[in-house]
């Protein structure tokens, strides 16, 4: 197995190396290779102060490393832009949308990302997440992610009794003034067209 040298070791060889100007030299005062600093030096040349970054870090010179920097902003804000871009319809309808929301994207999206650009608490998140919800809580959760695709569905323009009638003729029977608490609760407001 070959020795692995800290990046200190070797730039100090190479400058040891310009400044004595015999490598084979330094390579037996060092016990290394002279081969090896002629790799080193060669690497110096072409990287500079960002040459033996270490292992699994990109080998990269200044104006690479500044593409590179600018490449990995670029993909950041698009991928913020991406989340927003879905979850931001959800923001004005609670955290529990929003929530739900996170959780249906956890395999595409990491959650501290999602919770930072939907701007909630990842504890929070996590919290809810853990919870324990007895069938009745669950059951009233699902009918309000139904409330919720159905609204959007019809382009926000079906109020209550609509919407508990759309329900019911898919097989969730809930009264209109229920459909109507928990729009409110979840902040859903028809929108009323003038004619």
């Amino acid at each position: 197995m070959s020795k692995i040298y800290d990046r200190d070791f070797k730039v100090r060889a190479v400058m040891l190396s310009y400044e004595r100007g015999n490598k084979a030299e330094i390579g037996k005062e060092l016990n290394i290779d002279s081969s090896l600093l002629t790799r080193w030096q060669q690497d110096y040349e072409k990287y500079g102060t960002e040459s033996f970054p270490g292992t699994g870090y990109l080998k990269l010179n200044s104006t690479e490393k500044k593409v590179y920097e600018l490449e990995k902003r670029i993909k950041e804000a698009d991928l913020k832009f991406e989340i927003l871009k879905k979850g931001s319809s959800l923001l004005c309808q609670g955290k529990f949308v929003v929530f739900q929301f996170i959780h249906d994207n956890e395999k595409i999206y990491s959650i501290r990302k999602m919770c930072k650009v939907l701007n909630v608490s990842t504890r929070t998140y996590n919290t809810w997440k853990s919870q324990n919800l007895s069938e009745t809580q669950q059951k009233r959760l699902f009918i309000k992610k139904k409330i919720i695709e159905i609204f959007f569905e019809f382009k926000q323009r079906y109020g209550a009794q609509r919407i508990a009638k759309i329900l019911l003729n898919r097989g969730h029977k809930i009264s209109s003034a229920t459909t109507g608490r928990y729009m409110r609760e979840l902040g859903l407001y028809s929108k009323i067209t003038k004619n």
